[in-house]
């Protein structure tokens, strides 16, 4: 194949958002071409390479594709690019000087390309009328001598009229938009921008990108599969396993390509909500099909998770070896999570000294492009590595930091994973001190534990009942929980547990027997408990309104909200139950707990009213 052919190839698989395969067909061209051709091809491949994850790398081909130019419009476009990503990397003078550049020698079509970049520049910097009057020169522009340039200009400024909540101005550049734009070109940069958004935590903002992109006819399995991993991230695992189940689908049927991306997403899910088994399967069956696909990046992924998973299994040599495996072939930030997984390991062999220098090294190579995904899971090692060296005041802050930046980043799943953590290691702090000290941090322990173990029970809530509901349960929960009881423990707070312990009895949790031999996807469609022994979801909550105690007996800590005898009003998922306590009418300790828990974590715990402890 020429050059062109293979650059044409990988222009097309960026399209389809296989970013991988997109960099493997560049990378090749590269290869293969000279000259200003060289430089085309890697303004392509910076593109790729930066959907990828790596934005620095791409900066760095987009640099040597301007040493390599010597025909004006092709410069002035190489130009622009690099300005946009300078911008997104918060380096707004060079931004600017190439801007400038590319004015001082650029024709209309070229003028309207470096416009737009600064209109980008002018938007990340909070110049927002600044923005709203180059976003609209470049429309002009755009209108005449670059039209396929329009769909970018109007996303633009209708991101401006949304943040300045102009609903005027909103309409009006649907309007244009709906005339001007191309569709195609339109969804695929809202889905690019939704990975953006997801890699930075904005993941409203991504979804919504995701639901304008549906709308403008992105392709159905990239847009299912970047739902889901966007929905993955945000902690909405049911509602993610729904999405990745349909993009699996779709993508056997017709983009076989895209399987192992997606199979590895179902990975995430599983092992998310306690199912190693599942999670190896579908990495196993990503791995396979990445090879015979030769899809470099899905291996790597894949390879490393089996590693993790290797790793959370105490199969510490199976773990090194996988990570020996996928570091020949890993890129950008995949390199970052291979080192990360091999300073865990350091830290599980009892060599914390070696991790450390390890975690340095990832964060280097991070540097200010750092998601706060990666940055919890590297704080996350480092306190286990300076726990482990009997440096415990530093390895709190950096458990503290990790929950921080969790919390900023809107990442409450993580946060409550965090929490039990840190509280564990308090506790095993205040084990090797004595006197005020000692109390002093168990006390902190049991702040941070108790009211997460109340959050991350209450969130089996927010999942339909079955197995995910109570794989959650086993993975958040369990160890929260016992978290909370080891920081009472050391507390020797014994009113505290004896009502933490009537909680937790009034809890339902659907428990397969272990001798079970149900098929997964028969346990999707567990029943519900009948209709008939709840009176109708309207008469709660009043406690008067409860059927007799032998009718409800078996389902007492909660009812199947939306409930009827009516089978045109199904169940709608478990709702709240009450608080439990001695008597009814009086609180406990226990209540100012969940009160607590409820402001920090910001969604309630429990019913307001009460039922009498068993």
């Amino acid at each position: 194949m020429t050059w062109k052919d293979l650059n044409n190839r990988g222009v097309l698989l960026l399209q389809e958002g296989d970013f991988a395969g997109a960099v493997r067909a560049l990378e090749a061209a590269y290869r293969e071409s000279v000259g200003n051709d060289r430089a085309s091809v890697l303004v392509n491949l910076s593109g790729a390479v930066d959907l990828g994850g790596d934005s620095y790398r791409a900066l760095y081909l987009l640099t040597e594709a301007i040493e390599l130019v010597n025909d004006t419009p092709l410069l002035c476009n190489v130009l622009a690019t690099r300005a946009d990503m300078l911008a997104r990397l918060g380096r707004a003078e060079e931004s600017q000087r190439d801007i400038d550049e590319g004015l001082a020698v650029a024709a209309p079509r070229e003028e309207a390309l470096l416009r737009n970049a600064q209109t980008g520049l002018f938007m990340m910097t909070g110049r927002l009328a600044e923005a709203d009057a180059e976003a609209r020169l470049v429309a002009e522009l755009a209108a005449v001598h670059m039209p396929e340039l329009l769909p970018h200009v109007y996303a633009n400024l209708r991101q401006i009229a949304e943040a300045v909540g102009d609903t005027e101005a909103i309409l009006s550049v649907e309007e244009a938009s709906d005339r001007f734009g191309s569709s195609t070109v339109l969804a695929n940069a809202l889905v690019a921008r939704a990975q953006h958004h997801q890699q930075s935590t904005r993941f409203t903002d991504a979804l919504a990108d995701l639901d304008d992109a549906a709308a403008a006819g992105a392709e159905p399995v990239v847009l299912h599969s970047v739902r889901a991993s966007v929905l993955t991230s945000a902690g909405q695992f049911g509602e993610a396993a729904v999405e990745a189940q349909v993009a699996l689908e779709l993508a056997y049927a017709s983009a076989p390509h895209l399987a192992a991306s997606v199979h590895n997403i179902l990975a995430e899910i599983a092992g998310s909500t306690g199912d190693p088994v599942e999670s190896a399967e579908h990495l196993g069956l990503a791995r396979d099909l990445a090879d015979a696909t030769g899809d470099t990046a899905g291996m790597a992924t894949a390879l490393l998770s089996l590693a993790r998973l290797a790793y959370l299994d105490s199969d510490n040599h199976r773990a090194e070896a996988l990570y020996a495996q996928a570091e020949p072939i890993l890129q950008g930030k995949q390199l970052t999570v291979c080192l990360l997984g091999r300073a865990a390991l350091e830290v599980s062999r009892e060599r914390p000294s070696a991790a450390l220098p390890l975690l340095t090294r990832v964060l280097d190579l991070l540097g200010d492009q750092a998601s706060p995904t990666a940055l919890v899971a590297v704080y996350q090692v480092q306190g286990g590595a300076l726990e482990a060296l009997g440096e415990f005041a530093r390895a709190d802050e950096r458990y503290a930091a990790a929950m921080h930046v969790a919390e900023q980043a809107g990442l409450g799943h993580v946060v409550l994973g965090v929490a039990w953590w840190r509280a564990e290691a308090l506790v095993r702090w205040a084990s090797t001190v004595t006197g005020s000290e000692r109390q002093e941090l168990a006390r902190r322990a049991l702040d941070i534990a108790l009211p997460a173990a109340l959050a991350a029970e209450a969130v089996r809530y927010r999942f339909a009942h079955g197995p995910l509901r109570e794989r959650w349960v086993a993975l958040a929960a369990a160890p929260a929980t016992r978290a909370a009881f080891t920081a009472m423990a050391a507390v020797e707070d014994v009113a505290l547990a004896a009502a933490y312990i009537d909680h937790i009895a009034g809890t339902v949790s659907l428990q397969a027997e272990e001798t079970s031999t149900l098929a997964r996807d028969e346990l999707l469609s567990l029943p519900f408990p009948p209709a008939e022994s709840f009176p109708p979801a309207e008469s709660f909550p009043t406690a008067e309104s409860f059927p007799a105690e032998d009718e409800h007996l078996p389902f007492a800590a909660s009812f199947v909200g939306g409930v009827s005898a009516d089978p045109a009003f199904p169940a709608t998922g478990f709702a709240l139950p009450p608080r439990v306590r001695l008597d009814p009418a009086s609180p406990e300790p226990l209540d100012a707990w969940i009160d607590l828990a409820e402001q920090r974590y910001g969604f309630p715990i429990r019913a307001r009213w009460a039922v009498a402890s068993w």
